[in-house]
């Protein structure tokens, strides 16, 4: 277009010449021969067409670049920018070029809204996931492809039922996508393994291709302590019932007049004594753990010997491992130390020990072993017993939690718990390794340095 332009100028320019000399030729040189009229109209016409065509020349290239820039920014390339000089089109060029900086600027941001938006929800362990108004997948997070058991790539531009293949979910979007500014909550046992999602569908308003935004919150963790809720609840009123259901029968046969005074009514007395001990254990073990589980333990942390409390517990629990013929394998004093209140401590080595002299079997043997790992201490605890199925290994910490139904009386089963929690206070970890049939290793370990908050000493007990 510009071309054209200059050549119809450098037209007007040399008809405009030519005319003004013809009529300058017919005026004031009628005597000259027709040959000079034409020959001399020739030249200067020529002459003008030239002086126009130059003079068009710079402010159209200048406007074809403008066009040829405007093309690179219409295919993407924002960089992109004219040039040109020539004074009639240099303000044309100015402004061309700040337009296309502004859009280049504007570009960036979004590009970089965008990328901000994607990190956000990438971060997110909650599956989420973008739809357009056809239902098709505009975008998902990481933690939605895992879910979906795919990639991104592969998910946009598709429909949601075939990328989720859940119809409860299509079903919840689509009333989103249709409900207006409402959005849609459900719980959905998704895929073949039914873990619960609590899946929301909100309506995306003024959101471009994004028509509504699908939010997916895995419950199965909740549902996990709300199963451990129901089992302590059952579990306690069973370790309650127990005893009393004992200590009411006795009583009873006592007050009908079933007991002779002497010997046998003193052994009444003794079971029903034993009864109230275990109840009494229960109840005090419980206290202690709610206290340990809520920060309200006051500890007192001091350098501890470590070999030297383990020899100190073993002391303990010797008369009971002769009993049943079971040995200590204890470590050599070897120095090392950690910092930690020493009774809670104390009782973490107890519970450990009694578990695995619990589990160990006529003969065998309990290996008791410590060992530095640098910023941290490890006590580990082995026994030769019957060892730990794997599906039971996760929640051999949880209170009243026992793994062999044959020792279900033995025991409040809150000992590791303890164990777990005590740890934990102080900064360190409880952990278990066992194979069926080849024993179980429980495992702490501690900071040297103690970590916790520091208070006045009380005993744990």
């Amino acid at each position: 277009m510009s071309r054209e332009l200059m050549v119809r100028g450098g037209f007007l320019a040399a008809v405009a010449a030519t005319l003004g000399l013809t009529v300058g030729i017919i005026g004031h040189q009628v005597d000259q021969p027709a040959v000079a009229w034409f020959f001399e109209a020739f030249i200067l016409a020529g002459a003008s067409f030239l002086a126009g065509y130059l003079l068009f020349l710079r402010p159209s290239r200048a406007i074809d670049e403008v066009a040829r820039a405007a093309d690179r920014i219409a295919e993407g390339d924002f960089t992109s920018e004219a040039s040109g000089s020539h004074a009639a089109v240099s303000d044309l060029v100015y402004r061309f070029n700040s337009m296309a900086r502004r859009v280049e600027a504007i570009i960036a941001e979004e590009e970089a809204d965008q990328a901000r938006l994607e990190a956000v929800f990438n971060a997110s362990t909650d599956p989420m996931l973008a739809v357009t108004a056809e239902g098709e997948v505009a975008f998902l997070n990481q933690a939605a492809a895992t879910l979906f058991e795919t990639t991104a790539e592969n998910a946009i531009g598709r429909p949601l039922m075939v990328i989720a293949r859940d119809y409860e979910l299509d079903q919840l979007v689509r009333e989103a996508l249709s409900g207006g500014e409402k959005s849609r909550t459900a719980v959905v046992a998704f895929g073949p393994d039914r873990t619960p999602l609590r899946a929301v569908a909100v309506p995306v308003r003024d959101g471009g291709a994004w028509a509504a935004l699908l939010i997916l919150t895995d419950l199965t963790e909740l549902a996990r302590i709300d199963r451990m809720r129901r089992d302590f609840l059952s579990n306690v009123s069973h370790e309650l019932r127990t005893p009393l259901a004992s200590i009411r029968a006795l009583v009873e046969t006592m007050q009908e007049g079933g007991v002779e005074p002497g010997e046998e009514s003193q052994e009444f007395l003794r079971r029903i004594g034993l009864q109230v001990d275990r109840m009494t254990a229960l109840v005090n073990e419980l206290l202690d753990l709610s206290r340990i589980e809520s920060g309200a333990v006051e500890l007192n942390p001091e350098p501890i010997d470590l070999a030297g409390l383990v020899a100190e517990a073993a002391a303990l629990h010797r008369p009971r491992a002769e009993q049943q013929e079971v040995k200590f394998e204890l470590p050599e004093p070897n120095g090392l130390r950690v910092e930690a209140d020493r009774n809670a401590l104390l009782r973490v080595v107890n519970n450990l020990l009694d578990n695995a002299v619990k589990f160990s079997p006529c003969g065998g043997t309990v290996h008791v072993e410590t060992r530095d790992e640098g910023d941290l201490v490890a006590l580990s605890v082995r026994d030769e017993g019957p060892g730990i199925e794997p599906h039971e290994l996760p929640r051999v910490f949880e209170r009243f939690y026992k793994s062999d139904p044959s020792r279900s009386d033995s025991g409040t089963g809150l000992g590791l718990a303890i164990v777990k929690h005590t740890v934990r206070i102080h900064g360190g970890t409880a952990s278990v390794e066992s194979e069926p049939g080849k024993g179980a290793t429980f495992t702490v370990r501690l900071p040297k340095k103690f970590s916790g908050t520091a208070r006045p000493p009380v005993a744990l007990s």
